[in-house]
């Protein structure tokens, strides 16, 4: 803890050393090389080699209170921007700011050039938007996986059904020889609690019968199908969202499609179906 404790008094004794190093420069410099985007560190750097001339790294970085590697890396940045220039003396590398009469026009020609991609921005803005509508145009998938993975789907017919209204196309015998019975009591009942209605079209057999049966009881209407049209499969279309849920055996699995367009027309469908069913 004494070793860490050590660690942080250190680096802020450095940073207030390296604030110290920025007071002593002129106000409207630190505005000017802040307002293009320096670092702090980079200012201190570039604020020691103006006042001070030529310097090796070694003496910038005790002045600017940084270690060596940073003070190489923040020197490669100054160099990059023009603003540093570096001279090979001997064995090793000294270091030079622009000279002071020419950073006003720098400084102005680096404004300009911000100025410029500003432009060039927000010309491209139109663009980014257009990009931007074609991707909420796309549908949006999800695809859920195994027994439960179709349980958390079925949630979304309720808690994302914003007009209350449920179509179904279900393999009713599917369901029962999938689900616990606990389970599709404990959906139907939310379903009902929450002012959902179902539509319903499922093959005639046994179960659908029996689940007809319990049509008021679960705010639904059902119709059916002809029975040879048997299927493993339910279609729930609701809001602007069409779900598949298929009861495979050995690995059930949902699909839910987000997208207005395709929602229209699978209720246009149903509705159809629906004035033909009995």
């Amino acid at each position: 803890m004494a070793m860490y404790q050590a660690f942080y008094q250190k680096l802020l004794t450095n940073l207030d050393n390296r604030f110290t190093v920025l007071a002593s420069m002129p106000a409207s410099l630190i505005k000017s090389l802040r307002g293009i985007g320096l670092s702090i560190s980079e200012s201190v750097v570039l604020g020691i080699l103006l006042k001070g001339g030529p310097m090796f790294a070694s003496r910038i970085a005790k002045e600017a209170h940084l270690n060596r590697t940073t003070t190489y890396g923040v020197l490669k940045e100054l160099v990059e921007k023009g603003l540093v220039s570096k001279v090979k003396a001997r064995s090793a590398t000294n270091y030079q700011a622009l000279s002071p009469e020419l950073l006003p026009d720098y400084i102005a020609k680096r404004r300009e050039d911000l100025l410029e991609k500003e432009k060039e921005l927000r010309a491209a803005i139109p663009q980014l938007l257009l990009l931007r509508s074609k991707a909420h145009v796309l549908p949006k998938v999800q695809f859920f996986e195994g027994e439960e993975g179709v349980k958390q789907a079925y949630e979304d017919t309720l808690e994302n059904n914003s007009e209350k209204f449920l179509r179904d196309i279900s393999g009713v015998d599917a369901i029962y020889n999938t689900f616990d019975p606990v389970w599709i009591k404990y959906y139907l009942e939310k379903r009902t609690r929450l002012g959902i209605r179902c539509s319903d079209l499922a093959p005639e057999s046994d179960w659908a019968r029996k689940s007809k049966g319990e049509d008021e009881k679960y705010l639904r209407t059902t119709k059916f199908l002809p029975s040879q049209y048997f299927f493993d499969v339910e279609f729930a279309i609701y809001s602007d969202k069409v779900g598949i849920f298929s009861y495979a055996k050995e690995n059930p699995v949902a699909i839910l499609i987000e997208d207005a367009t395709i929602s229209h027309a699978m209720k246009q469908l149903f509705d159809f179906i629906e004035s033909r069913a009995q």
